[in-house]
């Protein structure tokens, strides 16, 4: 496939021609594109992986063998039987099935051919005037931007696939009124105001939602620790594994979505005696119920009687019933935790790099992106600090 270089805010496709009979190496072929505006790092990626290759088929005179005749919801079909479970995880899947429930009744019977940026843009001020059917109230507008990437990429699958010579979704969506740029954060006093909560509850739940607080790490990936994993020597937590229920199914524990959610994070002398009370319980309560010693391939928050992990939804629900309990806030959840941990990190000094990598996020900018509040809050206070040491 041709190679994509970085050239400042565009990207430099260049395929190579081979050899000529001689050896000679015939001049590579170039072509500069510019990503459209507000993708998701991931969604650029997969738009330049997709210009690159129409680029190399394009430079060796190999058109797609287009099949005019079929529909999306043919297409679609296809995709979710044998295209879908081998890339998609369960919870992504069962997210792009309501998509496709939502897309189809309006798109489906196009061809893939016949699609245009009308039709799309048509489906999602449509989308946008639609209620939920549990709500009452219009569909919230992450779940028009989620089916217009549930399209991008069933589409970019169809382009690759040979049905498409390029994706016509691309482009077609646009965000429509002001996206929320801070996230919901418990405060400084309110997360005081938490803690002493959680110290009046039972101590599985102080320890679990602590263990977020401390580390900022997902509900699922707490749901998903082992005793093994827990270093009380190192002061440090193996992040392995993650924990996700799709309604239906059973639990699934799979191993981080990228290589940068697999990582340690650490913890202080406090949370380590808390750990300690903790299991010190979990091993009285397997001699009470199950008459066995605590082994450390147990699961820290494990269900009772199975060697199974607790739900998150378990803790979520929980959480609410806490936040009601004490009148804390009640537009916090478990996730306002993690970020929660992310602005006490970034508070404290702590630079993006190391930031992003306790977080376990793929990408620095990932970071940015969703703390870039926090961050200009702190470089203002390191300012303000500076220009007064100065006198300035």
């Amino acid at each position: 496939m041709a190679s994509i270089r970085k050239r400042g805010n565009s990207y430099l496709l260049v395929v190579s021609m081979g050899y000529d009979p001689e050896g000679h190496r015939h001049k590579p072929q170039q072509k500069t594109v510019h990503p459209p505006e507000g993708l998701t790092p991931k969604a650029k990626e997969k738009w330049l992986e997709e210009e690159a290759a129409l680029f190399e088929r394009q430079c060796k005179n190999q058109p797609l063998p287009v099949d005019k005749s079929i529909t999306l919801a043919e297409y679609t079909a296809y995709w979710l039987a044998h295209i879908a479970p081998g890339k998609l995880a369960k919870s992504t899947l069962a997210r792009d099935k309501q998509d496709i429930d939502r897309f189809l009744p309006a798109l489906g019977s196009y061809k893939l051919t016949d699609l245009k940026p009308e039709h799309f843009r048509n489906l999602y001020a449509t989308l946008r005037k639609q209620k939920n059917s549990v709500t009452g109230k219009p569909l919230s507008e992450s779940t028009v931007e989620g089916v217009h990437a549930c399209l991008c990429g069933i589409l970019s699958d169809a382009m690759e696939g040979g049905f498409l010579s390029q994706n016509p979704a691309w482009r077609t969506y646009k965000y429509a009124g002001k996206k929320k740029q801070k996230r919901n954060v418990a405060d400084e006093e309110t997360t005081k105001r938490l803690i002493a909560a959680l110290e009046k509850e039972s101590i599985k739940y102080e320890t679990y939602f602590k263990l977020i607080i401390a580390t900022g790490m997902r509900r699922g990936e707490c749901c998903g620790l082992k005793w093994k994993d827990v270093d009380f020597f190192e002061k440090s937590i193996h992040i392995c594994r993650n924990v996700v229920k799709v309604t239906g199914e059973d639990i699934i524990v799979k191993e981080p979505k990228t290589a940068a959610g697999e990582r340690y994070v650490y913890f202080s002398l406090e949370m380590s005696s808390l750990l300690k009370e903790y299991r010190a319980f979990c091993e009285r309560e397997l001699e009470l119920h199950e008459g066995r010693e605590l082994t450390s391939e147990d699961y820290i928050f494990r269900r009772h009687g199975a060697d199974l992990p607790m739900t998150p939804s378990t803790f979520t629900w929980r959480f609410k019933l806490i936040l009601k309990k004490h009148n804390l806030p009640q537009d916090l959840n478990v996730h306002s935790l993690r970020h929660t941990a992310a602005s006490l990190m970034i508070s404290g000094g702590a630079d993006v790099a190391t930031v992003s990598g306790l977080l376990g996020h793929s990408q620095v900018s990932t970071t940015l992106d969703i703390y870039t509040h926090a961050f200009d809050e702190k470089k203002r206070e390191v300012s303000a600090q500076m220009q007064g040491r100065m006198g300035v």
